[in-house]
């Protein structure tokens, strides 16, 4: 059997990944902009996959850091996602220590996969510039685990949707990414529910605001100045 930590981990499923995401569209991207600051000099990528919102960063900021603990990951991001001012680095995004650094802070669906998520986003403030924003988006459900059962009727049900929409080729690869390592993956997974997403994500960032975008999204702007007193 595969246990939760071999399931959560991308490196067995990065190609798989990349291809099931390119067949469905990402749909963060369409919203993503209008949560960005407009632009400055660093941008930070915490949890970047394969790079896609990387590249929405890159269009705004002098220079983006992007980070993954996946090197499976970060290999397919510089292959297929290089530009001149994305550094990628395979690494644990508690191990980023440029405080106060960036201008900008992303993570998308990453949150979830940390063992000690209020020690993660406490470590994500400390790297936000005076005046920067965080931006911290991840899915939310009423059940903290999807069955197995549940996953694969959803998979099926997609399957008759685009036999309908898409060419037979297409729909029956999505179908099959979609219930291979890919499900082992999403049966792993743990969420908050949207009142436990705020709740704790408020705890760091009071002043943070919400926004129901399909995942869930936190963006908190910090202070202009820095404060003298770090919270305990």
């Amino acid at each position: 059997m595969t246990n939760r930590a071999d399931a959560q981990s991308f490196d067995r499923i990065a190609q798989e990944y990349e291809r099931l995401h390119e067949l469905q569209g990402d749909n963060l991207g369409k919203w993503l902009p209008e949560l960005l600051s407009a632009g400055g000099r660093r941008a930070l990528d915490l949890g970047c996959g394969t790079g896609k919102h990387t590249l929405v960063l890159a269009e705004r900021f002098a220079h983006v850091d992007a980070v993954d603990l996946s090197g499976p990951m970060i290999d397919l991001a510089q292959a297929k996602r290089a530009r001149d001012n994305i550094t990628y680095r395979q690494a644990d995004l508690l191990n980023v220590g440029d405080m106060g650094h960036y201008d900008l802070v992303l993570s998308v669906a990453t949150l979830h996969h940390v063992p000690d998520l209020r020690a993660a986003l406490h470590h994500i403030e400390t790297l936000v510039a005076p005046g920067g924003r965080a931006v911290l988006v991840d899915t939310v459900s009423p059940r903290p685990a999807n069955p197995r059962w549940w996953l694969y009727g959803g998979a099926v049900r997609k399957l008759l949707r685009n036999l309908v929409r898409r060419n037979q080729a297409q729909a029956w690869e999505i179908f099959r990414l979609s219930t291979g390592a890919w499900l082992d993956h999403r049966v792993s997974d743990r969420y908050l529910s949207r009142e436990q997403f705020e709740r704790i994500y408020r705890e760091v960032f009071p002043t943070a605001r919400f926004r129901n975008v399909g995942p869930h999204a936190m963006i908190w702007d910090a202070p202009e100045t820095a404060d003298p007193a770090p919270r305990s």
